[in-house]
Order: C-alpha cells, then sequence, then structure tokens
C-alpha cells in the first residue's frame, strides 16, 4: 500500500436500519443510463487527513456534503479538515493517539441523531442493496451519491498508483477496509475511468469494475439531507409517506422533514416620481381648466 494513505472502515455492525428499496416509489424507478455526478464539480478534492489518519469514513461525510450542497444549492459547502476531525472523534474521543478507524452506520445514526460538524443534520438514513445494480444505478440518479464500505484488496493500490480501475483478483489479499463516496456509473472510460461505478478516494476521482463491486463492496448507504426535500429527483423517485412510516416503525419517531423555506416577500411598490406627479397633476389641471373655458364659451359667459 502507498505508504501515504490509509485506511479506517470498520466492519460493519449491522444493526437495524431502513432499506431503500421499499421506499423507492413502487418498483425502481427510471434512471439515467450513465450518470456522473463526481465530474460536474471537477475535482477540487481534498484529502481530509487520510494520508496521515483513518478518517476515510468521515472524510466521506465530507465530500458527500460538497457533492450535495454543490448539486441542489446555490452556494456548495466543502467541511474542511478541524470539521472531519470533530466527526472522528465521536468514535475515536482519544485522538490523535486513538486512530482507530469507524464504523459507517454508527456515524450515520449521529449524524441523524446530533448533525454534522457543519450544523446539519441528516434527515435519515438506509442501506442499499448492494448486489441489485439496479437499485444502484437508481439509488446514485436519486440522491447523487451511495457512501461505500469496500475491502480494499493490495493490488487495487497499485492500480491506484497508475492510474487504473480497481479491479478483482482473487489471489490478492485485502489491505484494509475503506469508506468512499460512490457517484457515478456507465460506460466505462479512459485510464483511471475505465471501471464501471465512478468513486472518490484520497482526493481522487477513480473507478471500480463491475467484478471488484461484486466481490469487495461489503455495504453500501444513502443519506436523506435536508437539501434533497428540493430535489426533484429525489421527490419522484422516493415514495416520502413510506419513508416516513417505515422511519417511525424502525425508531419510534416522526421523520424531522424539514419545513419549506418561507416564501420570498412579497416586493413594496416603487414608490412614484415626484417630477411624474407633478407633471400628472399639471394635466389635470390644463383638462379642467380647458373643459371650464369650453363651458363658458358654450354658454356665452
Amino acid at each position: 500500500m502507498t505508504a501515504a494513505l490509509k485506511f479506517g472502515r470498520r466492519p460493519p455492525k449491522r444493526a437495524p436500519a431502513l432499506r431503500l428499496g421499499p421506499l423507492l416509489t413502487g418498483v425502481v424507478p427510471a434512471h439515467p443510463a450513465a450518470e456522473d455526478y463526481l465530474a460536474a464539480l471537477h475535482g477540487g478534492w481534498d484529502m481530509l487527513g487520510n494520508d496521515q489518519y483513518g478518517d476515510c469514513v468521515a472524510v466521506t461525510w465530507a465530500n458527500v456534503r460538497r457533492l450535495v450542497t454543490s448539486t441542489l444549492t446555490s452556494h456548495g459547502s466543502y467541511p474542511g479538515l478541524d470539521e472531519v476531525i470533530a466527526l472522528y472523534k465521536t468514535q475515536n474521543p482519544g485522538f490523535p493517539a486513538q486512530d482507530d478507524g469507524m464504523d459507517i452506520q454508527t456515524a450515520l445514526e449521529y449524524l441523524a441523531k446530533t448533525g454534522g460538524p457543519d450544523g446539519v443534520k441528516a434527515v435519515a438514513f438506509a442501506q442499499v442493496d448492494h448486489g441489485n445494480a439496479d437499485e444502484v444505478k437508481a439509488a446514485i440518479a436519486i440522491f447523487g451519491s451511495v457512501w461505500t464500505g469496500i475491502n480494499v484488496l493490495n493490488v487495487n493500490m497499485t492500480e491506484f498508483d497508475s492510474g487504473q480501475p480497481w479491479d478483482y483478483n482473487p489471489a490478492s489479499p485485502v489491505d484494509g477496509g475503506h469508506s468512499v463516496v460512490t457517484g457515478g456509473y456507465g460506460p466505462p472510460g479512459t485510464g483511471a475511468l475505465g471501471g464501471d461505478e465512478r468513486f472518490i478516494t484520497w482526493a481522487a476521482e477513480t473507478s471500480f469494475t463491475d467484478a471488484f463491486w461484486t466481490h469487495q463492496v461489503e455495504e453500501a448507504w444513502i443519506v436523506v439531507w435536508p437539501e434533497h426535500f428540493g430535489s426533484k429527483a429525489f421527490l419522484e423517485g422516493v415514495n416520502v409517506a413510506q419513508l416516513a412510516a417505515d422511519y417511525q416503525e424502525l425508531t419510534g419517531r416522526v421523520l424531522p422533514v424539514p419545513a419549506p423555506p418561507p416564501a420570498p416577500p412579497t416586493p413594496a411598490p416603487p414608490k412614484p416620481d415626484p417630477a411624474v406627479l407633478l407633471e400628472q397633476l399639471a394635466a389635470q389641471i390644463r383638462n379642467t381648466a380647458n373643459a371650464a373655458l369650453r363651458w363658458l364659451e358654450q354658454h356665452n359667459l
């Protein structure tokens, strides 16, 4: 493994969780044959400490927040290293002496209950059936990304260094558990994007082959953020009533749907121009005077 890069995803705890499939609108909705939300941001990804610490789960949170806010709002927001470390400390309170990685589901539970260091709470989260290719593609098309937990092979590090897609090799040992954001799929491109699913890791966009995805992806999640409630793709692709019902059944709480933004105030009518008012008044006076003169003339006065 490249010495300057770290892993840090703990094995999944597999606690009860919502599942995406039943929340979709009846069946897996239609989705584009290819999509790449990552490419639209034209790079600009940060390492955020993952060359020094096993903070990949917290880095995935920051990358997801950048993707969601850049895609669904007018002003993108990218949490920095201090915020990433603050989230990392929720499972590593003795940091930096304690640097034991994170469990994705526990991190998601924290983001839904307490909110991230950026002050934004996740509304809900759900497991994606990562063995169902259509569900994975629909999840990316609707939410912009899938939060993905993988087991990285030793050969994948060589591929990453060489600018090649990550492929599956059963003879290669596992180097470690990792957390990444997968935000694209479709026909293979060139170089590092020569795989079938695009993802961000260690500040770079690269790709998996379908064979890697089938064998090395261990868990996948979507996160419902407040910004999604202004997204046409989300509102059309997700049965929000079913989401609310399943959420209440699982947690015993009401789904915290964000309040719609207040309507913009009705602008006050523009103040009239005094010069225009004077001209209008003068015209009325002239009209009245002319009418009076005509009346007098008609009556020989």
